[in-house]
């Protein structure tokens, strides 16, 4: 069962409960891009940026996967593609572009990459900030930690609610709102 849900630009990211990532393109909602295993438990949340997958589940772990592309090799089949989005191109979006195109494909393959503890069971929700500097989790304790997204490294914890509460996240220019079932918002600035 799928458990959570990305889009970016015309790529679609789900974390299902086996501890699978998949990745479909969704100009070709049949064609599945990716499959990676990266947890040994249900995947609770995931964010994307560039080229790397952040997620999280109940195994106190939150792990960094890297998008690999690998070489091009031909493919005879012809596909009619969905309109297109009118999106910037992002890195990932280069790396797979060619993926359904009529006359070649490109082959991704993913790697965890880092593997960061968590001091508490799990995260509700992951967010990487627009700049692409920081990262923030929110944890099943309440808390909300933030992350360098360079070197994974932790900066710093905030109570921001009570526990198991968070429910959402929103990143953008250098705050962060949460809301969550404790009937609270809260609104953070960070630098």
């Amino acid at each position: 069962m799928c458990w959570s849900l990305t889009v970016r630009g015309n790529h679609v990211y789900l974390g299902y409960e086996s501890g699978h990532i998949v990745l479909f393109d969704r100009r070709y909602l049949s064609t599945q891009v990716l499959e990676v295993k990266v947890h040994d438990e249900i995947v609770t949340t995931l964010d994307v940026r560039d080229n790397k997958i952040i997620s999280s589940s109940p195994d106190s772990t939150i792990k960094i996967t890297s998008l690999i592309a690998d070489e091009i090799v031909p493919d005879n089949s012809s596909r009619d593609p969905l309109p297109e989005t009118n999106q910037t191109t992002s890195p990932l979006e280069t790396i797979v572009s060619s993926l359904n195109s009529r006359s070649s494909e490109q082959k991704i393959s993913a790697e965890t990459s880092h593997t960061v503890p968590l001091k508490c069971q799990g995260s509700s929700q992951i967010r990487i900030r627009p700049d692409g500097k920081l990262f923030a989790a929110s944890g099943w304790d309440g808390g909300l930690r933030l992350y360098s997204l360079k070197k994974y490294k932790l900066l710093g914890i905030v109570e921001a609610h009570s526990p198991d509460t968070i429910t959402d996240m929103i990143t953008f220019d250098n705050r962060i709102i949460c809301s969550g079932r404790d009937c609270k918002i809260s609104f953070w600035t960070f630098y």
